[in-house]
């Protein structure tokens, strides 16, 4: 089994998902505001807490934003994704 976490960031609205095998197993949505490092942190324990997974079971991480680039929740996200690719890259 592949798991990957997929965040959409929206105007209004963001979306963790974790997908099993590209299948949507579980997700945390949050409106958007000032606390997307807080918020997606919080997201990822859960997600992986909740499906009884260490964070080496997420294989891959991927942002899609409606957001321009420079969007700040978007270099959260970017920045975010890159430390969780690092972290699980040594762990394995």
């Amino acid at each position: 089994m592949t798991y990957t976490f997929h965040l959409k960031i929206g105007k209004e609205k963001s979306k963790l998902s974790l997908l099993e095998d590209g299948k949507e197993k579980a997700f945390r949505e949050w409106l958007e505001g000032r606390d997307m490092g807080r918020r997606l942190f919080e997201g990822m324990e859960e997600l992986l807490k909740e499906n009884d997974l260490k964070p080496i079971d997420v294989s891959d991480f991927v942002v899609d934003s409606e957001m321009p680039e420079g969007y700040t929740s978007m270099r959260i996200a970017e920045t975010v994704k890159k430390v969780y690719a690092f972290a699980v890259k040594t762990k394995r």
